[in-house]
């Protein structure tokens, strides 16, 4: 139901309605409900006039008590009491135009309106009608209500002194009071408007202006005050147009316009524009309310606004907040004392700034009414200024009296000004500085320095281009203690004179620093002297020191080395290890100088001979600067140890590899047997040798497995792995694994969580990480309880994916940890009253282990100690398949 029309929707089977010889079906139980729901009495007649279904409305409205008492009855007899239809019945006009009609009829009192809907077969024909009557009682009163009022409201405006005149939403006129006639009839213009737009009334107005201003007030829903200037039959016209929004239901639909004829004003107020339109100062005049009546142009000037957009509006409104305060009771004082005021304050701009003025007011007489007329003048640049030299010499003052610094102004032989640190380090009170004559200050000064500091003042005051900018001396303090200082000087204007800027420093705990420092530099030459291995000191890529051992291993004399430059130790290092020595020395540059960068490399002597090299660089200070102490060993005997050992390693997974292939062929042979004998003679055999044939079998997979393991082990350790990567999704990889191994889940009786994020698709060889996973995956259902829980949790990184198994098993201690990813690795749990399975190869994790690394990634444990559970974490790098 919406504006008081209820519309009703009725899909029927009209092959059903013919089977039923056209009568018409009753609605079903929710037509029914939807019916009984409305307010309104709603019925259904056929073309005899007969009810066919009512609401309870109905019911109720007729005053019956059930709806069997209406079905069946002609609605005119219950209705009107009548055989036949009132005049205007809606029903037979409805069957005469074929649509809706309407009638407003008075039932007991009470205003009704009656109407009827036709509804019609498949033919198109009218078969009935649907009946709805709405009390409409309440609304016809509300509308005679609102009649009144607007009689009371044109009776008021009608009233009114000032021509007024509505315009709708087409800024069609549609009301004139008498004043605005009688200003038409005044102006030679007819009063015949009404119905008109405003540019066909007054075709002298300017549309956009005009358009704009009433577009506004529809939009905003606020009043809008403006002027204008017409020219009607040869005259000039100054009007003053106030246009007030009428809002009905949220919506503006006309607008009342005010009109005001100021011609007289401004015709006076011409007479004194000339006079201040060259002022710098704004004039403006205020009533007691603070309402602006006029302002000069200068206004735009300083505020950015117009005159229009200022004329009207309450000066206060344009305060700031914190000023407002005293812009009143500067108000309040001059209406109570009548003499002329002056303040500064802050006020708005039209950008929404606060711009500083300084105003001042006095009350005049204008046009026989009292007025505040103000002169204005905008004072922001100037107060800025202001601010910026009170800010300049606070800064210099908080930053001399937090300054590390004593710093003073020396001016003909006298301090003008110090900060505390300069009553510290000079080791005076400020009283006893401030009492001191012209030259007197040189009393604090050694002896044996006071006639070169004397010079260097005399040089400063004069402004000689030799002086010192930086010097230091020994002083002495009250207490006659001689310390040790440094001073930076300038010369400067102070109070228009020449003056000399002293910054004083407190250097003596430097200068016993440097003292230390050079016998610190004999021990430490003492001690690299004797050290077995070689030091080396590197600054600005040059060589700064250099002990006997480098020069032992690489056959150099100090003399040949002494002068050697970061280019001269490249042209000794093999070039093939250029590259990553460069990039180390790089890193440790630039990310943190505490970290103290190792790496190996190979070397030439001077004879030519190729040596290993261990070297540890670490960023220092070297005589106040920064430098890179660079400690290096020769390792070349212990290089051929471990490419001696890599033999060895390699013999070794050599003999394992053939090893465990010998291995397999008897292992075969046994299996194949024992499948033999359990498949074709087991009903010969007793349970005994079945059980040992079924060990045997066993034995023979868990040595199978073994085997390949070993072997798996072998080929990693040979570094010959070459990965045929290819791009795959991790997270169906993963789902794969889960399934393979959910029997052997069941078994265990644990529940799988899976926290996997979609299209984890990176590149990697799918059958070795297919094994990684199912090792850590197996490893979890194993050692954990029955009734456990295993968690498998997938992150996406920037350039990394991070795959986790977290399980509530047994857990690891330290010790265990240690061994984990080592070949043969196990941790024996047989025997401790664990419920886990307890079988493997102890090579799982190494293998996995050895996977994860050639694919780029990590592998790592996490568990809190026994019984607390572990997580197995590894990374693949996040890298395409083009990549």
């Amino acid at each position: 139901m919406q504006n008081g029309d209820i519309h009703i929707l009725r899909i029927s089977d009209y092959k059903q309605q013919k089977n039923d010889k056209g009568t018409l079906n009753h609605s079903t139980t929710l037509e029914q409900a939807i019916l009984d729901a409305m307010s309104e009495a709603v019925f259904l007649i056929d073309l005899d006039n007969k009810i066919l279904q009512c609401n309870k409305s109905t019911v109720k409205f007729l005053g019956k008590s059930k709806k069997d008492e209406i079905i069946g009855q002609t609605y005119w007899e219950l209705l009107h009491g009548t055989s036949s239809p009132v005049e205007g019945c809606p029903f037979m006009s409805m069957c005469e135009s074929g649509q809706r009609e309407t009638l407003i009829y008075n039932v007991m009192g009470r205003e009704m309106e009656i109407s009827a809907d036709p509804f019609f077969d498949e033919e198109g024909k009218i078969m009935g009608a649907v009946h709805i009557i709405t009390d409409i009682t309440d609304q016809k009163q509300m509308e005679d209500q609102i009649k009144g009022l607007e009689e009371k409201y044109r009776t008021i405006v009608n009233s009114l002194s000032d021509p007024i005149h509505v315009v709708d939403k087409n800024l069609k006129i549609t009301f004139l009071n008498p004043a605005m006639t009688n200003w038409l009839a005044k102006l030679n213009i007819s009063p015949n408007i009404v119905g008109k737009t405003i540019f066909e009334a007054f075709p002298f107005l300017v549309y956009e202006k005009v358009f704009s201003e009433y577009e506004k007030v529809f939009q905003s829903k606020t009043r809008l005050t403006s002027s204008g200037k017409s020219v009607i039959e040869n005259k000039i016209i100054f009007t003053e147009l106030i246009k007030i929004p009428i809002i009905h239901e949220g919506c503006v639909n006309q607008v009342i316009t005010v009109l005001r004829d100021i011609t007289e004003q401004i015709n006076i107020s011409n007479k004194f524009e000339t006079v201040i339109e060259n002022l710098i100062d704004m004039i403006a005049i205020l009533d007691f309310k603070g309402e602006f009546l006029y302002v000069s142009p200068q206004v735009y000037n300083i505020t950015g606004f117009t005159q229009e957009e200022i004329i009207g509006k309450n000066g206060f409104t344009f305060i700031h907040p914190n000023d407002l305060d005293k812009v009143l009771k500067t108000m309040a004082r001059l209406l109570k004392e009548r003499k002329r005021v002056s303040l500064e304050y802050r006020t708005l701009n039209k950008e929404g700034n606060y711009i500083i003025v300084s105003a001042s007011g006095r009350i005049a007489k204008i046009d026989g009414e009292e007025k505040i007329i103000m002169a204005i003048r905008d004072i922001s640049k100037r107060k800025i200024s202001e601010q910026k030299l009170r800010e300049s010499e606070e800064k210099f003052r908080n930053i001399t009296d937090q300054s590390l610094m004593g710093i003073g102004i020396l001016q003909d032989g006298v301090f003008r000004y110090f900060n505390k640190q300069f009553e510290k380090i000079i080791g005076f009170s400020r009283e006893e500085i401030n009492g001191w004559s012209s030259g007197e200050f040189l009393e604090a000064i050694h002896p044996d320095d006071r006639d070169f500091v004397r010079e260097q003042a005399r040089k400063k005051q004069q402004g000689a281009k030799d002086a010192l900018t930086q010097y230091q001396f020994r002083g002495i303090n009250q207490e006659g203690k001689t310390e040790w200082r440094e001073v930076h000087s300038k010369s400067i204007k102070y109070s228009n004179k020449l003056a000399d800027l002293i910054a004083v420093v407190d250097i003596n705990e430097r200068k016993i620093a440097e003292e230390k420092l050079i016998q610190s530099e004999d021990n430490f030459r003492t001690i690299a002297e004797q050290a077995l291995m070689g030091i080396l000191i590197m600054q600005d890529d040059k060589v700064e020191y250099v002990n006997s051992t480098v020069l032992q291993i690489f056959e150099y004399s100090f003399e040949e080395v002494k002068n050697w430059s970061m280019k001269d130790l490249i042209n000794i290092i093999h070039p093939d290890d250029l590259k990553l020595l460069r990039k180390s020395r790089l890193e440790m540059r630039t990310n943190n100088s505490n970290i103290t960068a190792y790496y190996s490399f190979r070397a030439f002597t001077k004879s030519g001979k190729l040596r290993w090299i261990d070297q540890f660089s670490k960023i220092i200070v070297y005589k106040g600067r920064q430098a890179e102490l660079v400690t290096i060993m020769d390792i070349t005997d212990k290089k051929e140890v471990e490419q001696e050992l890599i033999k060895l390693s390699t013999i070794k997974s050599e003999l394992l590899r053939r090893t465990s292939h010998e291995l397999k062929t008897p292992l075969v042979s046994i299996k194949g047997f024992s499948n033999l004998l359990l498949e074709l003679y087991s009903d010969k055999l007793d349970d005994y040798v079945l059980n040992t044939i079924g060990e045997i079998k066993q034995g023979c997979i868990r040595l199978e497995d073994l085997i390949r393991d070993i072997l798996k082990s072998a080929e990693l350790d040979s570094e010959s792995v070459q990965l045929k990567k290819t791009s795959e999704d991790l997270s169906f990889l993963i789902r794969v694994c889960v399934n393979e191994l959910k029997e052997f889940v069941k078994l265990r009786n644990h529940s799988i969580n899976l926290q996997l994020q979609d299209d984890l698709i990176t590149c990697f060889e799918k059958e070795q990480i297919h094994q990684v996973v199912s090792n850590l995956l197996t490893n979890a259902i194993k050692f954990t309880p029955i009734n456990g829980v295993i968690e498998l949790k997938s992150i996406k990184k920037e350039d990394s994916l991070i795959f986790s198994i977290k399980d509530n098993g047994i857990g690891f201690i330290d010790e265990e940890k240690e061994r984990l990813f080592k070949q043969f690795g196990k941790i024996e749990r047989y025997g401790q009253g664990l419920d886990i399975v307890s079988d493997g190869s102890g090579l799982g994790l190494y293998i996995s282990k050895k996977i994860i690394e050639l694919h780029g990634g990590k592998i790592w444990l996490e568990s809190e100690g026994r019984s607390k559970g572990s997580t197995f974490n590894f990374t693949l790098p996040l890298i395409s398949e083009s990549n």
